[in-house]
């Protein structure tokens, strides 16, 4: 079987070809994640630029810079909220970001750093991806649980874990993790999630062409899916303002 894959050109055929596609699978949780580009993989970056020992340096590092510069942080035991905090910073890490939120998805696959070709949003059922683990439960697991603990020991120390991929809720960090309704896949290895056995199972590809982003980008807006509202800080609030045309008054008129 392959993933299914699906054209959609406005945010109405987005969500009805998304609750048309996903219905199979019954009332339960989704994920979200949206890729600028239709043809990147779902790969985590430190999977995608490092080595084991790259990626221990860089969470070795990392913990012993971070004192020093921020004030709360972690025991050096809780590796779960050590890595949601490189995640955080924008450390590359084996964690993927999800959303629960389809709009969400949506605004980074075609409004918050825009390429030119196709877009994509990506669809996962994060029972069925862990109910695929050798845990074999159909749930989402929490990034600090038990289950979680092997990939997460292997990213510091190089401890040997399963070759999987587990979708973990984490610990809140800050209002943004909250409305963005934030969500990761923890990744083992550079495996591409959608190139998994079984991925057809829990994953689906909903593609904007390059013609209907404009549009998608308009509707978002008015749907409230933008930067200052999934960025809630004043540098973003400042940059939404000065970009909404309905505020530019020209001189002379």
């Amino acid at each position: 079987m392959v993933i299914l894959e699906t054209e959609v050109t406005d945010v109405g055929s987005l969500i009805a070809t998304a609750r048309k596609a996903l219905q199979g699978f019954g009332r339960t949780q989704y994920l979200f994640r949206g890729h600028a580009a239709s043809d990147w993989r779902l790969v985590p970056s430190v999977h995608r630029h490092y080595d084991s020992i790259g990626e221990r340096s860089l969470a070795g590092r990392f913990r012993l810079g971070a004192p020093t510069r921020h004030s709360n942080c972690p025991e050096l035991t809780d590796l779960a909220s050590w890595i949601s905090l490189m995640q955080h910073f924008g450390l590359p890490t084996r964690l993927l970001d999800w959303t629960g939120s389809l709009l969400t998805a949506a605004y980074f696959a075609v409004a918050h750093e825009p390429r030119s070709g196709p877009a994509a949003i990506w669809a996962l059922l994060p029972s069925e991806l862990n109910k695929a683990s050798r845990h074999g439960k159909d749930v989402a697991f929490l990034l600090h649980g038990p289950e979680a603990r092997p990939l997460l020991a292997a990213a510091f120390d190089g401890s040997p874990c399963e070759d999987e991929v587990l979708a973990v809720l984490p610990v809140d960090l800050d209002l943004r993790m909250t409305v963005q309704l934030g969500a990761f896949t923890l990744h083992s290895t550079d495996e591409p999630l959608e190139k998994r056995k079984g991925a057809e199972n829990y994953l689906a590809k909903f593609v904007i062409p390059e013609g209907a982003k404009p549009a998608v980008c308009d509707e978002l807006w008015v749907l409230g899916a933008r930067r200052s509202v999934l960025f809630p800080d004043l540098a973003n609030l400042a940059q939404d303002l000065a970009s909404d045309n309905r505020l530019i008054r020209r001189k002379g008129t």
